[in-house]
């Protein structure tokens, strides 16, 4: 078993470039686009986080439509937008995100044109979006991604625990060490379309209940991806139902002295005649 930090950089990228063969058979080769300002581009990441392409869309659009402009969505509460955003997994969650990013936009700007975000390098950007209250790193890297085309790759809850059932990250990483640890597979172009078929399997039905348990396998090999993931494809085994255990025999009534003295005399008499009982009288001689 090799160590993370024993990781060949050849070895993740051959591993990537297999399981990224594999999930396009399944999931197929396009990729959605997405062309938004800045805030726009947040606020879909937001409601992309732990849920497939199509749901997210469908959410942000949903957003967009039940209030009037992205003020009334900053004044609004985080009740109304988790009622306004059901549809989408931690809508709580997904509501307060919004919430807080556009006032903390408002706030700098006094607008929500937040395009200055562009012009600065990796680090700035990053400490730019950290200052916000409440910002997932899945958000902040999708933005960067995004917006700036910068080399990260974005995971949520859903994704790494997908990558950790697969073997490609270590077990024990969180979101930013195994996005770190997967950067160093995956060239620059090819980070959004692996972070997307992998969201793909993340969020597949067929797929999320076993993911969201404790994966079989333990040893950390990247390269044993291919054999893991058609493991995954398999239907899950059956545990054998237990045999449910044998009532207890009920205890032996106890058997009372007088009776054991009963049995006794019995026992004792001579053949042919029966031990008196407590109710027998002795015959009265004839006069």
């Amino acid at each position: 078993m090799a160590s993370p930090a024993a990781t060949k950089a050849s070895d993740k990228q051959q591993a990537l470039k297999k399981l990224t063969g594999l999930l396009q058979k399944d999931y197929g080769k396009s990729l959605p686009k997405l062309k938004l300002p800045v805030v726009e581009t947040m606020l879909f990441a937001v409601c992309l986080e732990d849920n497939n392409w199509e749901l997210a869309e469908t959410g942000y659009q949903k957003l967009l439509k039940s209030f009037f402009d992205l003020n009334e969505i900053r004044v609004s509460s985080v009740g109304e937008l988790e009622a306004t955003l059901s549809g989408l997994n931690h809508a709580d969650w997904k509501g307060l995100r919004i919430r807080s990013i556009l006032r903390f936009v408002f706030e700098s700007t006094y607008s929500f044109d937040f395009e200055k975000l562009i012009k600065l390098n990796l680090e700035s950007a990053q400490k730019r979006l950290r200052k916000i209250e409440f910002i997932s790193p899945f958000i902040t890297n999708f933005t960067l991604q995004q917006c700036l085309g910068c080399h990260v790759v974005c995971l949520d809850e859903y994704s790494l625990r997908a990558a950790k059932h697969l073997g490609i990250v270590p077990p024990d990483a969180d979101i930013e060490a195994a996005s770190e640890f997967l950067k160093g597979g995956l060239k620059k172009a090819d980070t959004f379309g692996f972070s997307h078929l992998l969201r793909c399997l993340a969020t597949d039905p067929k797929f999320t209940a076993r993911l969201a348990t404790s994966p079989e396998e333990t040893d950390f090999d990247v390269l044993k991806v291919a054999e893991r993931y058609a493991a995954l494809k398999l239907p899950p085994k059956k545990t054998a139902a237990k045999k449910a255990p044998k009532a207890p025999a009920p205890p032996k009534a106890k058997k009372s002295a007088g009776t054991a003295a009963a049995k006794t005399s019995v026992k004792a008499a001579p053949k042919g005649k029966s031990a008196p009982g407590k109710s027998d009288k002795p015959l009265k001689k004839k006069k």
